[in-house]
């Protein structure tokens, strides 16, 4: 321990507690509390929604955006950067895509723009291409040149991006809403 003096109590990752009260005396705070498995329903249903939503994804790429989508952006993008370099195994593309969506949320367009171009070619010169995939970042290239003015062009990204999504998703779907909310 680097601190002797104290009592430590070590948690593993994950680990879920609901707080059942908080005693303050002094300078003193006992809190006490009991495991749950709260946390371990929370993140099974955040898994399968987003392996609903993206289909295809492995359980390293859920949790590199769940860190993008929790805010911690540089995180996110440190662990697809880390995860590019050592996984052979991991979807390429979608690793790229994601560190692209790091850069935008961090409002580093043109970084991000080379990341999706980048996931881009690698998804539609794949055999067989994965077009579908694709909308995903037609979506955010859309949204970027919206954010740097170029309206005409992020109008043509986000055309392209709803007639890939009007083929392969039923009437009503998410994907298309968001494209023609895009528009």
């Amino acid at each position: 321990s680097d601190y002797p003096d104290e009592e430590e109590v070590l948690f593993d990752i994950g680990a879920c507690f609901l707080i059942e009260s908080i005693d303050e005396q002094e300078s003193l705070q006992i809190i006490k509390m009991n495991l749950s498995n709260e946390g371990q329903k929370i993140t099974k249903g955040y898994l399968e929604l987003t392996r609903q939503e993206t289909e295809e994804l492995s359980v390293p790429i859920v949790f590199g955006r769940l860190l993008c989508n929790l805010g911690d952006y540089g995180k996110s993008q440190k662990y697809f950067e880390q995860l590019l370099k050592d996984s052979e195994d991991e979807d390429r593309a979608w690793i790229e895509f994601n560190i692209g969506r790091a850069h935008d949320f961090k409002g580093e367009w043109n970084e991000a723009r080379k990341y999706f171009y980048h996931a881009y070619d690698q998804m539609i010169n794949s055999k067989p291409p994965r077009i579908k995939d694709s909308a995903h970042v037609l979506n955010y290239l859309g949204n970027i040149l919206c954010y740097q003015g170029k309206y005409d062009e992020a109008l043509d990204y986000h055309q392209r991006a709803l007639e890939i999504r009007e083929k392969f998703h039923p009437s009503g779907h998410i994907d298309t809403a968001t494209s023609l909310s895009n528009i």
